[in-house]
């Protein structure tokens, strides 16, 4: 893991100073700030100094912006992942591995993920979290299913296409029907992840699972990499249009400067707690 020689510098909790890239985000011990109960809810984005999450390929379909994609970025990505109980996504994301577009979930092999198998299996996790989507139409193809290493669990709404929810479950997906409409709440998610002892659940499911998880106060962490560098362009942003009414507010929890990727100015990376008042004051 060469990419992951050189340190990063944190800057905030002090005291300051050099932290190596590998485990930084291994040491925030995610798994003892959720319990069975009440699970930690945790997500991550990387961004550029105007906002933008993602940009259009040729064909017209979503991705990270090649100019701030990186691999330190990536392994903490990973990171987040190895400490997760269950990977909330989406129906779109697995359209995209089916299509060999993205990675297949969890992705906790390679040499970006080196030692986090082995770290789970020192805690007695399974070798992989169990992969959530949350999806209306279930458009999930079947050679998405057979690229999900573990588990798989299908959260949609009890009007559902009944067809489409035999077709996954006889592909060997668990499909729980609890929202009351198409667009699942956050308390309707969480209620449908509940029962298995889970203790943290991480999103990487985009800016409309965001907003649901604000509007629903079930979002306990942000994760956020800024690559400062400035894109624009017309790439999503890390919300949705609908506003947030009252306006979600974090506190910072880390802040590390990283100057050696991307090239040409470095990044930040912000974890940040939903404050317990929404920060409405």
């Amino acid at each position: 893991m060469p990419f992951a020689d050189d340190p990063v510098t944190q800057l905030y909790p002090p005291p300051s100073g050099p932290r190596p890239l590998a485990g930084l985000y291994l040491a925030h011990e995610l798994r003892a700030r959720g319990t069975p109960g009440r699970p930690f809810v945790y997500t991550n984005f990387i961004t550029s100094l105007d906002g933008r999450i993602s940009e259009r390929d040729a064909s017209g379909r979503r991705r990270v912006p090649e100019a701030i994609a990186n691999a330190r970025d990536w392994r903490l990505y990973l990171e987040l992942m190895a400490q997760a109980d269950v990977v909330l996504t989406t129906a779109r994301h697995l359209r995209a591995i089916a299509a060999g577009r993205e990675r297949p979930l969890p992705g906790l092999t390679g040499p970006e993920a080196a030692g986090l198998a082995a770290w789970r299996e020192a805690r007695g996790l399974a070798p992989a979290p169990t992969v959530a989507i949350a999806s209306a139409e279930l458009k999930v193809p079947a050679a998405a299913l057979r690229r999900v290493v573990g588990p798989l669990l299908v959260l949609t709404h009890r009007g559902a296409p009944s067809a489409r929810v035999m077709a996954l479950t006889l592909e060997g997906a668990n499909v729980r029907q609890v929202g009351a409409t198409a667009r699942l709440t956050a308390a309707e998610i969480l209620a449908g992840l509940d029962g298995e002892g889970h203790r943290c659940i991480y999103s990487i499911a985009g800016p409309r699972m965001l907003h649901t998880l604000l509007a629903g106060d079930a979002l306990d962490r942000l994760y956020l990499t800024v690559a400062h560098r400035v894109l624009g362009g017309t790439g999503d942003t890390l919300m949705p249009d609908d506003a947030l009414a009252p306006p979600a507010g974090f506190t910072p929890a880390a802040t590390y400067f990283d100057p050696h990727a991307p090239q040409h100015g470095g990044q930040l990376f912000l974890s940040l707690d939903r404050r317990p008042d929404g920060g409405a004051h």
